[in-house]
């Protein structure tokens, strides 16, 4: 039986924790909103791009908190992106990325002008273009072989479990718990 003590400081503990995590997650959503607020008044903006790497071809969104006084630019877009104005006070727009003629690696810059002078800057890099499927497991080989040896153990490991159950089994049905 547990003390009245114990329950105590368990919830004493679990109300500590609980706390602690709140604070954790309230901690940085405040310091970005004072960290955004310094930025606008300095004129200092970064450009949201979403995704920010891909293969060539790829579909980017931009978000500027600003308005724009043309589109978003790269030389890594096919054509600058037009930005609307949403709900949230942000202009978003959605371009693509080139297909040809871009550095695999390399992070190109995606510049907005805002209509007052300011500039929002966000960047893209180029990744590999996936070929073939993931090495996941098993699977098959063109040579046949080379897994005997990890199925055998499989193998092994799940013969030796349904053993197990099944003693276990028969030694509650007999009811000799203790031995």
């Amino acid at each position: 039986m547990r003390t009245p003590q114990t329950r105590i400081g368990r919830l004493a503990l679990g109300t500590a924790a609980a706390l602690l995590t709140a604070g954790a997650v309230a901690a940085p959503a405040a310091a970005s909103e004072g960290v955004s607020d310094d930025k606008q008044s300095k004129g200092n903006h970064q450009l949201s791009v979403s995704p920010t790497s891909g293969p060539a071809g790829t579909t980017v969104t931009v978000r500027a908190t600003c308005e724009p006084a043309g589109g978003a630019a790269s030389e890594a877009l096919r054509q600058p992106i037009h930005l609307k104005r949403n709900d949230n006070n942000q202009w978003v727009g959605t371009g693509q990325i080139k297909r040809e003629g871009l550095r695999t690696g390399q992070s190109y810059p995606i510049r907005v002008t805002c209509v007052n002078g300011n500039q929002q800057t966000g960047s893209f890099t180029v990744t590999a273009t996936p070929s073939g499927g993931a090495s996941a497991g098993f699977g098959g080989s063109q040579d046949g072989g080379g897994y005997a040896t990890a199925l055998a153990v499989g193998g092994g490991i799940a013969v030796a479990g349904a053993v197990g159950y099944a003693f276990t089994a028969r030694r509650r049905a007999a009811g000799n718990h203790y031995y």
